[in-house]
This record gives structure tokens, sequence and C-alpha cells, in this order.
């Protein structure tokens, strides 16, 4: 294929009416360690402490645990609805194929 001669073809967002992009222009960014000093250790370390002690209680566990099996059923409930109406479909796939083979 032919190349046309016109170099703005395959770019349909340039415009060179435009005014220059801000992006050019930015100061350059600080390295993330220097911006970041201590705020994210100490957020870290209050965070992990936060999990530990709650996953280390004996009630939170207990209630974990509670949540965990009361979803494990519900899930265990909607698969038994999805073979019923699965057994249903076919079921009627069924019926229908023999009725059809019964008319001819």
């Amino acid at each position: 294929m032919k190349q046309p001669n016109n170099p703005y073809y395959y770019y349909p967002y340039y415009s060179p009416y435009a005014a220059p992009s801000t992006m050019d222009q930015q100061a350059p960014q600080t390295p993330y360690r220097a911006d970041n000093g201590r705020a994210h250790l100490i957020t870290g370390i209050v965070a992990g402490a936060a999990v530990a002690y709650l996953l280390s209680n004996r009630h939170v566990q207990k209630s974990i645990g509670a949540t965990a099996n009361k979803a494990w059923g519900a899930v265990r409930g909607e698969v038994e609805e999805l073979k019923e109406r699965l057994a249903d479909v076919q079921a009627e796939l069924d019926y229908y194929r023999e009725k059809d083979r019964d008319s001819e």
C-alpha cells in the first residue's frame, strides 16, 4: 500500500496550531524515597501491628471462621440450585427432542 504524501494522515490528533503541551514544561520529579521518608514506614508498621493484633485475637478468629462458614454454605446452596436448573433445562430439551421425533 502506498503511503500518502500527508505526514499527519496517520495521527488524527495532531494540530499544528495548538498550544505547546504543559507536560514538556514540568519540573523534574523528586525520587520516591526522598519524597516519602518516614511516613510510609510508620504507616506500614501501624497497619502491620493492627493486622497482627486482629488475627491473634480469639474472638476475631471465631467471627472470621463463622463468616467463612456461612459464605461457603451459601456458595454450596447456589451450586446445588444451579445443578437443579441445568437438570430442568436438560429435561425440557429431551422432551422437545422426543416430541419432534414423534411428529416426524
